[in-house]
């Protein structure tokens, strides 16, 4: 394709550039970008929590209720024995107690009534602990049609007591529940904080976000991840800042840098999955510990891997079916989303968003790029240019990922990039359409249709300057300066015009290429650019047929404007040099050499109307001597400007009666 001109450039710039950017940024406030990037987000975390798993905070042990724990437990599972067992173990070593789970009524008994022994004991276990979160579950006030009891007020003077009074530095949007379903009241009562359980999944059914906290009355309730961990970095609740759309801070020391925990306007913060379930290290089986009431050793043992950590105990077996889809995996206990929440707030460590501010300048640097590359005069340039773009807006968007935990934000500058590029091809395309279009018409001014449309569909010919055997034909109009002197601009300029269309049409049927129109004059050749065994008998025939036009010529226009249309043509067939030949700021295709100049002396020697060609046309158009052996007058000699030696010629008859016109010795 050719070099891209300074007009194209704004028209790129104008109709191309600017378009892209307004057609991208409509499409950013709708959920198309959202919707490719959420997926390009779910492969990195996969292709992250696969190939490149981090474990928990040391300081977080998960106890699990797995199967196997079920069947080893037994009864002592539905009595609750087993977790009085498990309590009063983690109360000698670990430093919090997290339950995910939710004793609703008491065994045998009312809410508010007495407690049978073993809820009893439950309770006392409770009572012992340091310090204990237990789990609420949230009745969204979007659920309308969700029957659940009112709460007693025993109950809501429990949840009352757990409520949190954050600071919200700004309006947000935290859900709302019109309701809680709670462990019964004795047992809530003696635990340290509630938390509640409330995950909520994407449209897709897929786990990517999880609300910190709910709102209930004049307070909220904090998740239980978030109530764990603020419990373990002992953080004062009424100190936590919330700025909704941007993050939850949760203070530390005076010299300590405080946690930013990134949310949006509701307080959900993306889950920061580690790994997968099946990879999560330093995981104690939920009977392991029971028994460790019991049995010293094994108490000894589970001594060493929960002292002075934080033990989520949940249920993790398929009985329960207490699982949900993740990015990570297909099957993922939602327990093992408390656990990546409150690893990441211990760990300071989370996805964000890149903010609006670098997504801004991203942009904008992007576009730059773009805009450069869109001037690329070269074909190649511009394509790979926009190859590397793609590849280095992927590579960073990874890289970012990677290494900064910044969510993949890819759509966007894809969709920028990919238009851009679309619209320059296709104006590129359209470029080289109309360039092959003026191309053909420029060549279809020089050689014949089939020629010229030969020579723009292999793109290229050798017209390097090259000494080829070619017949070259003269054609002047006899008299014709005498006559346009007195005549009207108008009627010159449309009888030439009229005039050399005609011989143009008529030296392209017969595969001649036309140098160049000297006035009234025509210069033709035959034989190149492309080979052409019979061009001797091309040029005669032609000369023949040009002739039997301008008679037809000669009726129209005798009438109009009283010229006696005669037209002199010389052909000569020899050596010349043809190729392009010229300067860097003009160039032309053209023949060169004697056998043009003796070409020329034919047509100025020819008698007007008539045709005369060189004893070497002659013996060169052997096709036209063999059909019609009397085409040819006899040979004469003429004596010529230029030449010492009188030159061998003869004249072409068109009809069969015709006498040549003499003028030479005849021999």
């Amino acid at each position: 394709m050719s070099k891209l001109l300074s007009s194209d450039i704004k028209k790129i710039t104008l109709g191309i550039f600017f378009p892209s950017v307004l057609v991208t940024t409509i499409l950013s406030l709708t959920p198309f970008f959202p919707f490719f990037d959420r997926g390009l987000y779910d492969l990195f975390l996969k292709i992250k929590t696969t190939w490149y798993p981090e474990r928990l905070n040391s300081r977080i042990v998960p106890v699990d209720l797995n199967d196997a724990s079920e069947n080893a437990l037994g009864e002592a599972i539905d009595s609750r024995g087993a977790f009085t067992d498990l309590l009063v173990t983690l109360s000698g070593c670990a430093s919090s107690g997290v339950l995910d789970f939710v004793f609703k009524n008491p065994l045998g008994g009312e809410s508010g009534g007495e407690l049978s022994p073993a809820d009893l004991e439950l309770v006392n276990a409770a009572a012992d602990m340091k310090s204990l979160i237990l789990a609420v579950i949230p009745v969204p006030e979007k659920l309308v049609n969700f029957s659940h009891g009112a709460l007693d007020e025993r109950s809501r003077t429990v949840l009352t007591k757990n409520l949190w009074h954050i600071k919200e530095m700004g309006a947000a949007s935290i859900p709302t529940a019109r309701s809680f379903i709670l462990s019964f009241p004795q047992l809530s009562e003696e635990a340290s904080q509630l938390g509640h359980i409330g995950v909520e999944h994407d449209r897709d059914g897929v786990y990517r976000k999880t609300p910190l906290f709910y709102r209930w009355e004049d307070g909220v309730i904090p998740s239980l991840a978030l109530a764990a961990a603020v419990r373990e970095l002992r953080i004062d609740p009424g100190s936590i800042e919330f700025y909704p759309g941007k993050a939850v801070v949760l203070p530390l020391g005076p010299e300590d840098k405080p946690i930013s925990i990134p949310v949006d306007k509701a307080g959900y913060v993306r889950i920061p999955y580690t790994s997968r379930w099946a990879d999560t290290l330093y995981r104690i089986s939920f009977a392991d510990v029971v028994r460790a009431r019991y049995d010293d050793a094994q108490f000894e043992t589970v001594f060493d891997e929960l002292s002075g950590s934080i033990c989520l105990a949940a249920d993790t077996s398929t009985f329960k079916q207490d699982f949900g889809v993740t990015p990570v995996e297909a099957v993922f206990p939602r327990s093992g989303i408390y656990l990546a929440v409150m690893s990441g707030i211990l760990n300071n460590s989370f996805y964000r968003d890149l903010s609006t501010v670098h997504k801004v300048l991203f942009f904008a640097l992007l576009g730059i790029a773009v805009l450069v590359l869109s001037l690329c005069k070269k074909d190649s340039a511009f394509n790979t240019g926009f190859l590397i773009l793609c590849i280095l807006s992927a590579g960073l968007c990874y890289g970012l990922w990677r290494f900064a935990a910044l969510v993949p934000w890819y759509g966007l500058p894809l969709f920028f990039i990919f238009l851009c590029w679309l619209g320059c091809f296709i104006f590129r395309l359209f470029s080289r359409y109309r360039e092959q279009l003026l191309y053909r018409n420029a060549l279809a001014r020089y050689f014949p249709k089939s020629l010229a449309e030969r020579i723009s569909a292999e793109g290229s010919i050798d017209l390097a300057p090259a000494y080829k055997e070619l017949s070259v034909l003269f054609a002047d109009i006899s008299n014709f300066t005498k006559w346009s002197a007195d005549k009207a601009p108008d009627l010159v300029h449309t009888f030439l015009s009229h005039y050399l269309e005609s011989m143009a049409a008529i030296i392209f049927e017969h595969g001649g290429t036309i140098d160049k129109f000297m006035g009234d004059g025509i210069l033709a050749f035959f034989g190149d650019p492309f080979e052409q065994a019979d061009h001797a008998d091309r040029a005669v025939e032609t000369a023949i047929a040009m002739q039997q036009k301008i008679s037809v010529l000669r009726d129209l226009w005798m009438p109009r404007n009283g010229i006696d249309l005669k037209v002199r043509i010389g052909i000569n067939t020899g050596k010349v040099i043809a190729g392009n030949l010229g300067t860097k700021t003009r160039i032309e295709y053209t023949v060169i050499g004697a056998a043009v100049n003796l070409g020329q002396r034919m047509e100025s020697s020819a008698p007007p109307g008539g045709v005369l060609v060189t004893a070497a046309t002659r013996l060169a158009a052997a096709g036209i001597a063999a059909k019609d052996p009397g085409r040819f007058g006899p040979p004469r000699f003429i004596s010529v400007k230029g030449y010492d030696s009188p030159i061998e010629c003869c004249d072409v008859l068109f009809d069969s009666g015709q006498k040549p016109a003499v003028s030479g010795k005849v021999i």
